[in-house]
């Protein structure tokens, strides 16, 4: 048989499939684009999963004998690619966030994120290109071909195609993802590319499916996991046991920067306020800065409710959402569950002025120790206005006035957590702030002068009115936000003069720290000037947010080595005088000398001080500030943290300290290190 003739052959049968052949450009054209969309790069360097199920699709379509039904078929799977990508696109965009099956879980914050978000929407209008031309050019077709005419024994050759797609995504599956026995070794030498750079947008679905489907069977002897655990007994620092007794604070505060109460060169576009104006705004974060051990070289880079577990466990599974999966399991670890083996009258109580299902809190936190969560609903009863139902953000400073009674009693000892709201994003003029942002107002209306560029206007194209008319949309944005962290500074002042007036302040040690940057609508990268990778300064500023720890019988102090939120928990630890076993701990001490790496299992990246790997080995951004030794150093570091993780999932998948001898063993082995 000649070339001319195999030729021939195959342009008959595309001829005679040609729809089948249109889809699947059509639907490699949508992935790729929706790759370059995201990663900057339309190539996959793992596309098998792709090509696997686009083989298996198109087999299937083949053996389908109406070309009608094949265009319905094939333009709603365009229509289902569109959707899917797209979401995918901006859950990326806002998030940095790759999507995977246990954001499901998630409900409510899942997609919640996606509010107020700018996007890029290349994706949506190729895709919906290519969907039009395949129903146009599909419809002119089947008015002249509706029947497809092909020897019968091709269907035995479309089958086989789509079992050999089928096949083709089993064994790229099994080779390449990292879902089972390699996923660890994967976390130090893997990862080249991203999760869409090497599957697809729509490969990475197709993983993550199998990945549920197939879930990994392996178990690690209890034996095993115990010789890991008691491996390393905690060192004192030389704060060990400075807040031993005292009374615990933890806030969580939604989405705070430093930049929310103070500029400086590292926010060359904050609002442009004054020390001595700034200080008049926030007289109480200002207040409890100054009087604080302040970790200005904090990261954080997880989504609120890792970064709130963190603090209270110190430590966190790739596997899983642990408020989900894992809220049933026995957690003897944590730090309100430690406490409550070495003081069994200290109150244990989180509260949310959001509500209490969010995030499945209600159940988990009492695996962490809490004895309750008290939510809006709780205090709704007690004479706080729920704003919630209006659409905005309950005030802070109502949640610690209706329960501060509960939050710090006068007759127990107490560990108290608290979890903020106002500041979550985005962020617009709210109604409920309008005391808070005329108190802004006077301070920023100096700044514009009328002969400045008017640069906003409303929905009628009517100039907005001073200072909005001067403002770009990116400072409109940060004026919004800082209104919020004035109702912070009003809740933090209430809480210190509540616990001044019982006199419990001095024997409170009181941590606060944002569980994130804010992220919502880019304001973290438009303050802080970073837009990528390619950046002189340092791409970690990215993720610095505030932890300080105000301590009466610690002398005000600023650390400036690289602390993450896995530091919370064995700090506190520390400072009441707790020893543990460090292997249950992904971070240390504050101030111990050593350095933590951070892990981020939202994100799946490793991050050091000026250092992000998507592995421990291949880095995608390295600050010209960084030394050899440092990079060994974080490299040691992450190893080692790869290791602790490990036996975390494990620790988590077989519920561990749920046998009974292992709770036991646990608790015996505690009170050795704690006579």
């Amino acid at each position: 048989m000649n070339v001319k003739k195999i030729v021939e052959k195959i342009w008959n049968w595309l001829k005679v499939n040609r729809l089948v052949a249109i889809y699947f450009v059509f639907a490699m054209v949508i992935e790729t684009v929706a790759v370059l969309a995201v990663e900057g790069s339309p190539f996959m360097t793992r596309p098998f999963l792709s090509l696997g199920l686009l083989f298996f699709i198109c087999g299937i379509l083949l053996l389908v004998k109406s070309n009608r039904a094949r265009l319905i078929i094939g333009a709603v799977l365009i229509g289902l690619q569109i959707i899917l990508d797209l979401v995918f696109s901006v859950i990326f965009d806002m998030t940095g966030q790759y999507f995977d099956f246990g954001m499901l879980n998630l409900r409510n914050d899942a997609f919640a994120t996606l509010e107020g978000l700018s996007v890029d929407f290349i994706t949506f209008y190729v895709g919906l290109l290519c969907c039009i031309l395949y129903i146009i050019y599909g419809l002119r077709m089947t008015r002249k071909q509706k029947k497809v005419t092909e020897r019968k024994r091709s269907a035995f050759f479309y089958a086989g195609l789509s079992l050999a797609g089928a096949a083709t995504m089993g064994i790229s599956f099994v080779a390449y993802y990292p879902r089972n026995t390699n996923k660890y070794e994967e976390m130090i030498n893997g990862k080249a590319a991203s999760a869409y750079s090497a599957y697809g947008m729509i490969g990475n679905v197709v993983g993550e499916l199998l990945g549920a489907v197939f879930q990994d069977k392996s178990s690690m002897p209890s034996e095993q996991i115990d010789e890991f655990i008691y491996k390393t007994t905690s060192s004192p620092t030389e704060y060990f046991g400075k807040a031993k007794g005292k009374n615990v604070v933890v806030i969580l505060a939604e989405s705070l920067e430093w930049f929310a109460f103070m500029n400086g060169d590292e926010y060359p576009n904050a609002l442009g306020l004054t020390d001595d104006e700034l200080k008049a705004l926030y007289p109480n974060l200002w207040g409890f800065y100054e009087d604080s051990v302040a970790m200005t070289n904090f990261h954080s880079r997880e989504k609120t409710d890792i970064s709130e577990t963190l603090s209270i466990m110190g430590c966190y599974p790739t596997d899983a959402y642990i408020n989900y999966e894992y809220a049933d399991n026995e957690m003897p670890y944590t730090v309100p569950n430690i406490l409550k083996q070495q003081n069994a009258d200290m109150q244990f109580r989180s509260f949310h002025n959001g509500f209490k299902t969010f995030y499945n809190r209600e159940e988990a936190h009492k695996a962490f120790g809490f004895e309750s969560l008290t939510d809006m609903y709780d205090m709704e009863k007690k004479g706080m206005k729920n704003y919630m139902e209006d659409g905005e953000r309950n005030l802070d400073s109502d949640m610690i006035r209706i329960s501060k009674d509960e939050m710090f009693p006068t007759d127990k000892p107490f560990f108290t957590y608290i979890t903020t709201i106002t500041m979550h994003g985005v962020y617009y003029e709210r109604d409920n702030l309008e005391a808070q942002r005329n108190k802004l107002l006077d301070k920023v209306n100096a700044l514009y002068t009328s002969d400045m560029e008017i640069k906003q206007k409303d929905d009628e194209g009517k100039p907005r009115p001073a200072p909005y008319c001067y403002m770009t949309e990116e400072e409109e944005i940060l004026f919004h936000y800082m209104t919020t962290a004035v109702e912070l500074d009003n809740a933090i002042g209430c809480m210190i003069e509540d616990l001044e007036n019982k006199n419990l302040l001095d024997n409170t040690v009181i941590a606060m720290f944002g569980d994130h940057n804010t992220y919502y609508q880019q304001l973290s990268n438009y303050v802080k000037d970073i837009d990528d990778y390619d950046t002189e300064r340092k791409y970690t500023d990215l993720y610095n947010v505030p932890l300080m720890i105000r301590d009466s019988g610690i002398k005000p102090q600023v650390i400036d080595k690289f602390t993450c939120t896995a530091d919370i928990a064995p700090t506190l630890l520390d400072l009441l005088g707790v020893r543990y076993y460090e292997n249950m701990f992904y971070g240390r001490s504050v101030f111990s000398s050593k350095v933590s790496a951070l892990y981020s299992r939202a994100y799946d990246i490793f991050v050091g001080d000026g250092i992000v790997g998507t592995s421990v080995n291949k880095l995608v951004y390295r600050s010209p500030l960084v030394t050899d030794d440092q990079l060994t150093a974080f490299k040691t570091e992450a190893t080692s943290l790869v290791e602790k993780i490990k036996h975390c999932d494990y620790i988590f998948k077989q519920d561990h300290f749920g046998k009974d001898a292992s709770l036991t063993k646990f608790q015996t082995k505690m009170k050795e290190i704690n006579p």
